[in-house]
């Protein structure tokens, strides 16, 4: 049998590298001829002082087509700039957004949030928890102030799809998660938006912001801010549809709620060199709001940043199932979430070219009950949403399958490279221990009852995740850690949230619902200005 719900809308949605395995066809793992490694640090477009260009600033443009007098601007139409314009027009403010795309935009389908049940200790362990998974490199107050806020802010989000028409996916059970972190036990609510997703539904709450008074001025990219002899930022200038300039005062404050930094190579390059490998490409993600606050003396977090890598396909098979490489060879003690599988790619992607950006999962006929069990202990273990998987009686009519499916862009793997490794694997659940990478041997279970199967995994695009440095305020600060009086940032411009060099998948959806309570946090606070 073969399984194929197609969630091919989310990597066309993505821009990813899909296009370039389907390129590669059904050649397996061939290895490929070697290029220069990419340019990383202040090489690539460095000015002649090693200066990268994305942190020159600009010369002030000063003649306008268009004036306009705001309390608030909010740069950027994704959740985190829709919830900041929504909670500030809602609470009486004079706010505008300025969005560079016709509409609002945005990605992901599920936000995350801590439940008002949890005792303080159980979130400041998960707090905690999640900074360590960032390799202690996080600012806990911002981690603190998601948890406090994040249940507040994602009821308050649902309630405005609602009323705009758009409703949480109904019995979810991505929605609902347990997890017990230092002895603790924390209960995490998402809303899920699974067949929509979130663009449509910021797209669904533009009418909602312009009636609650909010101006809306699309197609309308920024490309500076104002900034006063003292130092505040007092407005931002945008490009109109005619090539002119419009400039935006804001009397209160601007948000800087623009997105990732994924389509300027440069940026990637010098903060997340893991990511030129892996590829990058979410369309209008330029990093337009990371510079703009560096040109008025914002500090960025430092590299490397943390990246986003899901194995878009499958959507969610974190089970400790045996995993081989491109070549059919097993790489790994089975078992980091797939968020962190990419590091372990890295060297074939070099080795053998796009093609090694796919993975494969091996399983038999006991897999589905498996997971099932290993899910009743650990929670985290979950494979109930696997997108694809090629049956056969042998691992070569599973190869077959998977060549015969249409949207099989570029799987391939030898299937007699899968029988010599499925055979050694076999040995060691035999023995009981796993000689070669030591996995835990209450997982280390032998296939050998067919009907076999093979779960593609592919890992074929990368969102980097580092920001701005703010405060728990979201006020953006400069290299003494003072406030830029005016300037805020929120969603993927703000940062250290995530510290380390890979995203925690550990709190489902902790990306967009970190966006929605800091955006919802920013626009209260700014409407109390």
């Amino acid at each position: 049998m073969t399984t194929n719900m197609n969630r091919r809308s989310f990597l066309k949605g993505g821009a990813l590298l899909g296009g370039a395995l389907a390129a590669a066809g059904l050649a397996g793992c061939a290895p490929q001829e070697k290029g220069p490694e990419a340019a990383s640090g202040a090489a690539l477009g460095a000015t002649g002082d090693a200066t990268p260009r994305f942190m020159i600033a600009p010369e002030p443009i000063t003649e306008f087509a268009n004036t306009y007098d705001h309390g608030i601007v909010v740069v950027g139409g994704g959740v985190a700039g829709v919830s900041a314009v929504m909670a500030a027009a809602e609470d009486g403010a004079d706010v505008a957004l300025v969005q560079k795309q016709a509409t609002p935009e945005s990605s992901g389908n599920m936000a995350a949030s801590v439940t008002p049940e949890v005792p303080e200790a159980a979130k400041s362990a998960l707090v905690s928890f999640l900074i360590e998974r960032s390799n202690h490199r996080s600012k806990r107050e911002l981690v603190q102030a998601w948890a406090d806020n994040s249940y507040d802010a994602i009821t308050w989000f649902a309630e405005k799809t609602s009323a705009a028409g758009i409703e949480v996916n109904e019995g979810e059970p991505e929605a609902e998660r347990d997890i017990t972190v230092n002895g603790y036990e924390v209960h995490l609510h998402a809303n899920t938006y699974f067949g929509i997703g979130h663009d449509e539904v910021v797209k669904a709450l533009a009418d909602a912001m312009e009636t609650l008074g909010a101006q809306c001025f699309y197609n309308s990219p920024a490309v500076q801010l104002v900034q006063d002899e003292s130092g505040r930022i007092t407005g931002v200038v945008a490009q109109n549809a005619e090539g002119g300039y419009d400039l935006h005062n804001a009397s209160v404050g601007v948000v800087l709620a623009c997105g990732a930094y994924e389509t300027d190579e440069e940026m990637v390059a010098y903060y997340s060199p893991d990511s030129v490998v892996l590829g990058t490409g979410m369309p209008g993600r330029d990093g337009d709001g990371h510079k703009m606050a560096l040109w008025v003396g914002g500090q960025m977090e430092p590299a490397p940043h943390a990246m986003m890598v899901h194995d878009w396909r499958v959507c969610r098979a974190d089970a400790p199932f045996l995993m081989v490489n491109c070549a059919g060879e097993r790489f790994m003690a089975e078992g980091p979430k797939q968020g962190y599988i990419n590091k372990y790619l890295r060297p074939f992607i070099k080795q053998y070219g796009d093609v090694a950006h796919t993975a494969y999962t091996l399983v038999d006929a006991k897999w589905q009950d498996q997971w099932k069990a290993w899910h009743e202990e650990d929670p985290t273990i979950d494979a109930h949403n696997v997108a694809w998987y090629f049956e056969g009686n042998t691992w070569a009519e599973c190869v077959e399958a998977m060549h015969a499916d249409p949207d099989a862009e570029g799987w391939d793997v030898d299937p007699a490279a899968l029988e010599k490794t499925v055979a050694r694997y076999n040995e060691l659940a035999a023995k009981g221990a796993d000689d070669d990478f030591g996995k835990n041997p209450k997982y280390l279970q032998a296939l050998d009852t067919p009907p076999f199967a093979i779960i593609p995994r592919s890992f074929d695009g990368s969102l980097p995740m580092g920001g701005i440095i703010v405060n728990a305020d979201n006020m953006v600060l400069d290299a003494n850690d003072e406030p830029i009086e005016g300037l805020y940032a929120v969603g993927n411009n703000a940062g250290p949230f995530y510290g380390g060099t890979d995203y925690p998948m550990d709190v489902l959806g902790l990306s967009i619902g970190r966006a929605i309570t800091n955006g919802y946090c920013a626009g209260k606070f700014l409407a109390e200005k």
